[in-house]
């Protein structure tokens, strides 16, 4: 089943590559197209393995799937507001992530776990932080500021949340990493968006993006496998 969503996936990435070519209002569209058809089939692929997605977990896992939708429409009805929500809606995506780790049971406990907080900090921290400081503060308006600054925030404490959730090193690992890549492609566009476009980056954001999405939704379907198996095990034993 994960075979024909990943090809799916893949080729409609390929696509967007081509589309580059196009006259740039009709690259603009049919890129959007295409990137909310992903968004379909990637929210199409979690929900056949979740359905009828019978936790909030899974409700609020496929709301961050779908809500890029929205972006893309965004670009073809509403251009000119697309600075903003595309930022908006990211740092609501990782609000929602937030959500989920303290549903996973994750709870910052620096007193208990200092060094994993010596661990977060300069990869989590330094790093977003470092990059609107040295590429965008100096130049943005005060609004956008605030937005980037908030963006920044939240992602630095919905990764330390991650750091804390109480799962298997494997999965933590992936669904930190997940969110490291989207945070990290979300940057390169917001300065392509914020300060100019770089034509040497081209289309590795999106194709990070793309990565990012399926590493979380096979980490999240192998969250719950796990998940099940402990509970059944639980159950046999007792």
């Amino acid at each position: 089943m994960n075979t024909k969503y990943l090809t799916a996936t893949l080729l409609l990435l390929i696509s967007e590559f081509f589309l580059l070519d196009l006259p740039e209002k009709e690259s603009v569209f049919w890129i959007a197209i295409i990137r909310i058809l992903t968004a379909i089939i990637l929210s199409a692929w979690y929900y056949q393995h979740r359905k009828p997605l019978p936790t909030l977990m899974d409700k609020l896992f496929i709301l961050t799937l779908i809500l890029p939708i929205f972006i893309s429409l965004c670009v073809i009805i509403f251009p000119p507001i697309i600075k903003d929500f595309n930022l908006i809606t990211h740092a609501f995506i990782l609000c929602i992530w937030a959500v989920i780790f303290k549903l996973m049971g994750a709870k910052i406990q620096f007193k208990v776990s200092p060094y994993k907080v010596m661990k977060v900090v300069p990869i989590y921290a330094l790093i977003p932080i470092l990059f609107y400081l040295f590429s965008l503060h100096a130049v943005l308006p005060t609004s956008d500021k605030i937005l980037l600054l908030s963006y920044s925030v939240i992602y630095l404490y919905t990764n330390t949340l991650a750091t804390f959730l109480p799962i298997n090193d494997s999965n933590k690992f992936w669904i930190s990493w997940g969110i490291i890549l989207k945070a990290f492609a979300n940057f390169l566009v917001f300065y392509g968006i914020f300060i100019e476009q770089l034509p040497w980056i081209g289309f590795i954001p999106r194709t990070v993006v793309v990565v990012a999405r399926c590493i979380l939704i096979l980490s999240m379907i192998d969250y719950f496998a796990a998940k099940q198996t402990a509970q059944m095990q639980g159950v046999v034993s007792s």
